[in-house]
């Protein structure tokens, strides 16, 4: 198969391959196997075909459910591709922070990064982590699983994934941030005039929008201090060894 790090899909801006990261034990992380992305929301038959021939036969839909009523997949109906929503929560809202839902209207009083909001998510959410690491490792095809963006919650699923895998914080990080810009042409479409403006152009560093990596280094640092680290949480969350040799065995192969 032909190895791509960001998936040349026409219809997707931020879709990337989990694989080519140096990981335990001299190993590195398998392409093919998970793709994080944004929202398939009006996916192309092109895309949709694409995907098909890289393996994938999962999509897992991290949304909220009136995000999903108001824009659903383009992958729900798909013959021969499984769809499942798995939500945060019916009633825990912690994405939709005031910041948060403030931003479309007009810019915070300072800018913040989501480091916070990422923590409160792992503290509250952890049967989410658990179904969520769960389906990705007990599925046979190739995975993708996508928020709305494909930042934050699919960005804390691929940090846990990478780092059940032994991915350093660095690589953990770098994955993160590709998302500032990989975005930049979905940003472009938005009308954000209230963002505040570098050289002329809207400052997608600010708040709500960016994927700086002291927000993904607030949540490792977290989950290290207080777990041991990302293996020691995902006990935490229920989630069991058998599952997470699983998880290593579909995403690692030795390095050639």
């Amino acid at each position: 198969m032909v190895k791509y790090k960001r998936i040349p899909l026409e219809t997707l801006v931020n879709a990337r391959d989990l694989g080519g990261y140096a990981a335990m034990d001299g190993k590195i992380t398998r392409y093919g196997k998970f793709l994080r992305t944004d929202c398939p929301i009006g996916i192309s038959e092109k895309d949709i075909l694409f995907l098909k021939e890289y393996g994938i036969t999962l999509s897992i839909d991290l949304r909220g459910a009136v995000e999903v009523e108001n824009n659903p997949s383009g992958l729900k109906d798909v013959a021969g591709h499984t769809y499942i929503h798995c939500p945060i929560s019916v009633d825990q809202s912690v994405l939709q922070t005031d910041a948060e839902k403030k931003a479309p209207k007009m810019p915070p009083e300072e800018n913040f990064d989501m480091g916070d909001t990422y923590i409160d998510i792992v503290e509250t959410s952890k049967l989410w982590v658990k179904r969520v690491m769960e389906l990705c490792a007990n599925w046979e095809g190739g995975v993708m699983y996508h928020c709305y963006i494909g930042k934050d919650r699919a960005g804390i699923i691929s940090a846990l994934l990478l780092g059940a895998c032994g991915v350093c914080d660095t690589d953990i990080m770098m994955d993160y941030s590709a998302s500032m810009s990989c975005l930049r042409p979905k940003y472009n479409d938005m009308p954000l005039p209230f963002l505040p403006k570098k050289r002329g152009r809207p400052d997608y560093c600010w708040g709500f929008f960016g994927s700086v990596p002291e927000s993904m280094e607030a949540l490792l640092c977290h989950l290290k201090e207080k777990y041991g680290g990302v293996t020691g949480y995902l006990e935490a969350c229920g989630v069991t060894g058998e599952t997470i040799a699983a998880l290593r065995a579909k995403l690692l192969e030795d390095a050639l």
